[in-house]
């Protein structure tokens, strides 16, 4: 009789321990522990700066890459050399790296006259580029980056979007991770092309 009855405890204790996990984990959901994007610190938000060395290492990697646009032509990104260069790596399934494109083909038209020059390294398959590209265009070009943006030495993409603003003189200027604005980017972008 004694383990019976300690059984029966053994499966009710376990019962209630589920029943309170299960309540716990219902209260955590429904009152979203996880804070919002708006509470989150800019300082956790951005990308942390990286040393001057790590950071040219970046840009001098990044100028030395060359990769097919999405007609399969080969681009050296040498080739804007002493224009602002902004370099955006995205990917078609990313929600913040589409939600940000419109921002940046708008500041693509305002200052291209200015010798600013948007360039877009998709971390995805050509195909769905095209398709992407074809549903939402955008005025700066996009490469194709799958493989060299992982092997290409100095270049620490590790999560997107990531975007890097190189100055006219071939000089790190920022880089960001994670969605960005016109409202940052064009401070950046003003101060750049300043004479």
């Amino acid at each position: 009789m004694k383990q019976e009855n300690a059984l029966l405890l053994a499966v009710v204790a376990g019962v209630l321990t589920m029943a309170t996990v299960g309540l716990l984990a219902y209260r955590l959901a429904s009152q979203s522990g996880l804070p919002s994007g708006d509470s989150i610190p800019p300082a956790l938000r951005a990308a942390p700066q990286p040393t001057a060395e790590q950071a040219q290492a970046e840009v001098d990697a990044i100028m030395a890459l060359t990769l097919d646009d999405l007609d399969g032509h080969r681009q050296a990104l040498a080739q804007w050399r002493g224009k602002v260069l902004v370099v955006n790596y995205w990917a078609s399934w990313c929600k913040p790296c589409v939600e940000e494109m419109p921002a940046l083909s708008r500041l693509q038209e305002r200052y291209a006259a200015q010798g600013v020059q948007f360039v877009g390294i998709g971390i995805d398959e050509v195909d769905n580029m095209r398709r992407f590209v074809k549903a939402t265009p955008v005025t700066y070009p996009l490469l194709v980056g799958a493989r060299e943006a992982s092997e290409t030495p100095g270049l620490q993409v590790k999560a997107l979007p990531y975007t890097v603003v190189i100055g006219r003189d071939g000089r790190f200027a920022s880089s960001r991770l994670g969605r960005l604005d016109e409202e940052k980017l064009q401070p950046i972008l003003d101060r750049l092309i300043a004479p």
